[in-house]
């Protein structure tokens, strides 16, 4: 073989070299064409629709702040109503209460009166104005508790004492002090006696 031969096949040989080296150098791994999809920039389009679900999302909490803000709203305004609904219907309870004792006075005078059993244009005057008084009191929404021969109820009745009567145990015998409601509200409750019934005497045995 000629130099000009020799030659030849070292250029051929180098070329085939510099071929295969460019083949691994330009081989791309699935790693690395996923890294490169990444890095690749977001189009215009996809950029706008993260935009909208991000804004979406913000829309979504501060709708649900709101509508929290405005139940608690709700609420507080009932709350007010009904506040401002008892202060005028039960505004008058403090005075009410100090006017009871006054009312106490006219019965105890009137009881008194009935006790000396005289019958005289001044008794007849204090229990006129004892009914006044009561219906005065009717229209701002005072009634009276029911009490004697009523079942005791702690909710309307304070009992003092018991005693034997003929009706049967836990029935009111009588009031020591009247109960009034104002409106559906205790104002106070009655003081009354309560019945425990009535004690058999043992039967005497005969001779």
């Amino acid at each position: 073989m000629n130099k000009k031969e020799e030659n030849g096949k070292k250029k051929h040989e180098g070329a085939s070299k510099e071929v295969k080296l460019e083949g691994k150098e330009g081989q791309k791994f699935p790693g690395e064409e996923k890294k490169a999809e990444e890095k690749r920039e977001s189009t215009p389009l996809e950029k706008l629709q993260a935009q909208l679900e991000e804004k979406t999302r913000e829309s979504s909490e501060y709708f649900d702040k709101w509508l929290r803000l405005r139940a608690e709203f709700e609420n507080f305004k009932k709350r007010m109503q009904k506040e401002r609904a008892d202060l005028l219907k039960f505004g008058n309870e403090s005075l009410l209460k100090a006017l009871l004792p006054v009312l106490d006075n006219l019965s105890r005078a009137i009881e008194h009166g009935k006790n000396a059993k005289e019958s005289s244009p001044l008794l007849e005057g204090v229990e006129m104005v004892q009914k006044e008084f009561l219906t005065a009191l009717d229209k701002f929404g005072v009634k009276s508790v029911q009490a004697v021969g009523e079942v005791f109820d702690p909710e309307r009745h304070e009992a003092v004492s018991q005693a034997e009567s003929e009706l049967e145990p836990n029935r009111v015998i009588s009031a020591v002090q009247s109960g009034y409601f104002y409106h559906d509200r205790l104002l106070r409750p009655a003081r009354v006696i309560v019945s425990k019934g009535k004690t058999e005497q043992p039967r005497k045995e005969t001779a």
